[in-house]
């Protein structure tokens, strides 16, 4: 094991990390009643997500529990990790009531970080719940993240993908420094068409 895998080994984990109104919650297992509560959840904004998120028209308790294992599982093996954001409480309290508490009040949404450790890099990829959009939550998660993974995991590069149709995405990952590479043509099959993504990346040296 060269010296960066045995630093990662020694110190991933999908750890709380907290800004001025967020704070990153790593996802734990759900048992039945978190998984029906994020469910009636994400039905309150299932127009809303469906437009980016195909997977939301076919999701069900059950599936959100095996999405939530897959993810720890991932953890386990410092593969990557699943981020809830959790709006800080007005006053300032960080609050973390979670999903895996089965409360879901202050639950924005959510940050997936997926590692490759040959290449010192990771993916990410994020989403918020409609009545927390276009209030700069987004954008401090992805900062928040990008920095425990720069500076504590010691990671090189950071990427994400954003939709051509999605411009607020694109315009989080421009605010949070990523850099654009180019088009990635019919990136992704979404209700039977072939969608183009921008492709991001910020890497260590970029501060």
């Amino acid at each position: 094991m060269d010296s960066f895998e045995e630093h990662f080994s020694e110190v991933f984990e999908t750890a709380n990390l907290k800004g001025a109104r967020v704070t990153l919650v790593g996802l734990r297992e759900l048992d039945e009643a978190a998984s029906d509560a994020l469910y009636q959840k994400i039905c309150g904004s299932r127009e809303f997500l469906l437009e980016h998120l195909p997977w939301i028209a076919e999701t069900s308790p059950a599936d959100l529990r095996k999405r939530a294992r897959s993810w720890c599982l991932q953890a386990h093996l410092s593969q990557g990790g699943c981020w809830q954001i959790l709006e800080t409480a007005e006053g300032g309290s960080n609050s973390i009531a979670n999903v895996a508490e089965n409360s879901v009040g202050n639950l924005a949404g959510f940050l997936m970080m997926d590692v490759n450790m040959g290449n010192h890099s990771a993916t990410l990829s994020y989403w918020l719940f409609r009545e927390f959009t276009g209030r700069g939550l987004m954008t401090e998660s992805l900062e928040c993240l990008c920095r425990f993974a720069l500076d504590t995991l010691r990671l090189n590069r950071m990427e994400l993908f954003a939709s051509v149709e999605n411009p607020k995405s694109q315009g989080v990952a421009r605010r949070c420094g990523f850099r654009e590479e180019g088009i990635c043509r019919d990136f992704e099959l979404k209700n039977g068409i072939f969608v183009d993504h921008v492709r991001f990346s910020r890497l260590a040296r970029d501060g």
